[in-house]
């Protein structure tokens, strides 16, 4: 080999390295309240090398807390080791060969004890320290373990002592250098210890996903997201922040807002809170690319929202826009009540008359909330009407496939270029009562795919790219490569399923969306995810 060679195979295995690194400490979650889990970490962030490959960090303040100043003793913990042996002679292999002997069985172990932890002040020094290292981190997330069951009592004056120096000493001087993306969801007693002082405030922040707001933090966000001193791009809100809506105006450098508000507020358009959203949307219509509407259930929000325990009162507000979302490519929408009303009653046609209002420019629209066969084609049509550009991409949520699903869409938007399907049943009937014939998987899928060939379809040649997935138990979502290649015979111009050209089980499996489970108790594999 000569040098030459030599030297270039050490570039490439030092390329290798720094990646695999790289992606080995990349996502760093301070989440424990374990001492050891908590010293073993800081520990491996001050050596040299990793803390400068961290680029995303999940923190739970009160935990921490916990971790540094423990409420109890902290028992001693043990740790096994295999027993050191001289090595073996050749003359003993030799024999263990000839003997066969089972060089498999599990070595000599002992047990010793790990040293003692450091004390408190000694652990908040390493705190401090690990963070200040954290040089090229780019999203940030300050969250809560639970919420409160008592939110007026006061809190433990070790936590209320700990979040200064946390936020103002080791958090805010690391975001300010290099954070892009900031995500704040936290007791609302903690909010005065958050507050950056102008010395520590943010500029670089890009992203902002606020969880509950209290009033406090108006100011704040107020300044984040002015043209002095923010490059705000994104906002994403969740939950009853009715203040913060009717506190913001206009972001000049707003591209993407993404807003996740209790169901009933949508509900009863007639409302001051509605009146607020509405006027955040008009007042930055100039500037919101993409927009994410999504009304949740009270019962999956995150937080109290006042009394929403009575009835709904399903007022057909007038919501019409003013102006035109002229810059809009992308639409997010959601209809959480379906259960509750009919897609022909007069209350969810104003709704999605009001979605289709806001969407008129937009080329992409993704309905999260799975639609039935008179919903799916009442949205459409919806959304046709008064359009300005027309639809490329739809991503959408359907109770039932069946062949007949596929021939509404492209009739509807003729001019589709992506389509993304998922169902929850396969039918190859046009009514419900065929999802009731006693019939196996492949006997379903068969007779689909035959309907399919043999239907007439209307013709869509811009369609270059669809995906179909649907939830199989144990596995999740899955891609049904068999569907889609049936579907591509029909449309010759799909050349792509879920973006991938000569796609195979194999290559879908990779795209396919994994669930992850962040484990706060086991030791310091919760650390590194």
């Amino acid at each position: 080999m000569t040098p030459e060679e030599r030297y270039n195979i050490k570039g490439v295995n030092k390329l290798f390295f720094e990646a695999s690194m790289n992606d080995k400490y990349r996502n760093l979650s301070l989440v424990s309240q374990d001492g050891f889990n908590f010293v073993e970490t800081m520990e491996k962030l001050l050596m040299p090398g990793v803390a400068i490959r961290v680029r995303t960090l999940t923190i739970w303040p009160e935990d921490i807390c916990r971790a540094i100043y423990p409420e109890q003793d902290e028992r001693p913990r043990f740790k096994t080791v295999p027993v050191d042996k001289k090595p073996d002679t050749r003359w003993k292999k030799a024999k263990g060969r000839a003997f066969k002997k089972d060089d498999c069985l599990e070595p000599e172990c002992t047990v010793i004890q790990l040293p003692d932890l450091p004390k408190p002040p000694a652990r908040l020094r390493m705190f401090k320290e690990a963070l200040r290292g954290l040089t090229n981190l780019e999203e940030l997330s300050i969250k809560r373990r639970r919420r409160s069951e008592y939110p007026t009592r006061p809190l433990p004056d070790q936590i209320s002592a700990f979040l200064p120096i946390c936020m103002q000493e080791c958090i805010w001087p690391v975001v300010k250098k290099s954070v892009r993306k900031l995500t704040l969801d936290v007791d609302n007693r903690l909010f005065e210890a958050f507050i950056p002082g102008p010395e520590n405030f943010p500029k670089s922040i890009q992203h902002l996903v606020l969880v509950n707001l209290p009033d406090e933090m108006n100011p704040f966000v107020r300044q984040l997201t002015s043209s002095d001193t923010g490059s705000l791009k994104k906002l994403s809100i969740e939950g009853d922040c009715r203040t913060l809506w009717s506190a913001l105006e206009i972001i000049p450098n707003l591209r993407d807002l993404e807003l996740r508000v209790p169901a009933w507020i949508i509900l009863e358009q007639n409302t001051q809170p509605w009146i607020d959203i509405h006027k955040l949307l008009m007042d930055n219509a100039g500037s919101i690319q993409h927009l994410s509407i999504i009304p949740v259930p009270k019962e999956h929000l995150t937080g109290s929202f006042g009394d929403t325990t009575g009835p709904w009162s399903l007022q057909p507000g007038g919501g019409d826009p003013s102006k035109p979302l002229h810059e809009l490519r992308s639409l997010k929408v959601s209809f959480p009540w379906l259960k509750e009303l009919s897609p022909l009653s007069r209350e969810w046609t104003c709704i999605l008359d009001y979605y289709a209002l806001l969407g008129q420019h937009a080329t992409s629209l993704t309905v999260h909330e799975p639609l039935s066969p008179t919903a799916l084609d009442r949205a459409l049509r919806a959304f046709d009407r008064n359009r300005r550009r027309p639809l490329q991409e739809l991503y959408l949520d359907v109770q039932v496939l069946s062949p007949g699903v596929v021939d509404t869409i492209v009739e509807i938007c003729p001019n589709l270029v992506k389509l993304h399907l998922k169902y929850g049943t396969l039918s190859p009937g046009e009514v419900w009562p065929a999802l009731f014939e006693p019939s196996t998987p492949e006997t379903i899928l068969a007779k689909i795919t035959q309907q399919i060939k043999e239907r007439r379809h209307h013709p869509c040649p811009s369609l270059i790219d669809i995906s179909l997935m649907t939830y199989v138990q144990g596995k999740g979502f899955k891609y049904h490569l068999p569907l889609m290649r049936a579907y591509a015979e029909v449309f010759p111009s799909i050349v792509s399923f879920a973006g991938v050209r000569d796609a195979s089980e194999e290559g879908l499996a990779l795209l396919e969306p994994k669930v992850a489970f962040l484990d706060a108790t086991n030791g310091s594999s919760a650390a590194w995810s």
